[in-house]
């Protein structure tokens, strides 16, 4: 489980510019991109904040985002793997 999975308040996940440059090939978010981009493999749940029915519906568009594999090798070089 992560705590502020998308970055909080800070938004230090979702205000990443790697995020808002797929986002916007994508038609989406950050945020849903970054919802994707961990959901994709089917192996693990995002449980994102949802304050509002604008949010709500901005989360429920990473069900429908389609990463390329060029898409998910940039996003592999932003955020690698911890050490």
């Amino acid at each position: 489980m992560a705590y502020s999975p998308l970055g909080g308040d800070n938004n230090l996940v979702i205000g990443d510019h790697t995020l808002a440059q797929i986002g916007a090939a994508h038609g989406c978010s950050a945020a849903a991109v970054a919802l994707a981009w961990v959901m994709r493999s089917g192996n693990v749940i995002a449980i994102p904040e949802s304050g509002s029915p604008d949010h709500v519906k901005e989360n429920a568009a990473a069900l429908s985002v389609n990463l390329t594999p060029q898409d998910l090798q940039t996003l592999d070089a932003a955020f690698p793997v911890p050490a």
